[in-house]
């Protein structure tokens, strides 16, 4: 599936994914979607050890997806990019203090 990319997202999977992972219970808090919804995503591996962040409602990023709007998971995606940007902002912020 093409994925369309959000052209502000210029970090790293990588360095997301071990952000996340070296928080507390590798769970990142206090986040809100794009829209203004609260919500928190963990950093975690299938059995395989594909690393992927976890959100609300089973939707996944795989590294594959990360910067995308929408990941490949089902017939047309799920969309991702409305917690893709707090997650890379808050990262991003954490880098700056």
């Amino acid at each position: 599936m093409g994925r369309e990319k959000i052209e502000e997202i210029k970090t790293a999977f990588s360095e997301i994914y071990e952000f996340i992972k070296k928080q507390p219970e590798a769970t990142l808090l206090g986040l809100q979607t794009t829209g203004g919804v609260p919500f928190s995503c963990e950093a975690k591996s299938t059995k395989d050890k594909r690393q992927f962040i976890n959100l609300s409602h089973n939707n996944r990023i795989y590294e594959a997806d990360w910067g995308s709007y929408f990941n490949d998971m089902g017939k047309t995606g799920q969309r991702i990019g409305q917690y893709s940007i707090p997650i890379n902002d808050k990262y991003l912020k954490s880098k700056v203090t």
